[in-house]
């Protein structure tokens, strides 16, 4: 899949994080990552399980190689 995790383009412009409402980082066609939260939102079958409940804790370590691998960001622009 591509480094979108093969999702429309159009698509990730309008996908956030459904608990704070910004952005989230693409993690090759695995995860998509809050950084602010530190929530990590899994990909399933090339769709976003966007669901709060869903989401998994991410400590320190994990946090940073999610930061060093993520692709795109994704989500509302603040213009």
């Amino acid at each position: 899949m591509s480094h979108e995790a093969g999702l429309n383009p159009l698509l990730l412009t309008l996908l956030a994080c459904p608990q704070d409402h910004g952005p989230l980082l693409v993690i090759g066609d695995e995860l998509m990552y809050n950084p602010r939260l530190r929530r990590a939102y899994r990909i399933d079958d090339g769709i976003p399980a966007l669901l709060i409940d869903d989401a998994r804790d991410v400590g320190d370590e994990e946090h940073e190689q999610l930061l060093q691998r993520a692709t795109a960001t994704t989500g509302p622009s603040s213009s």
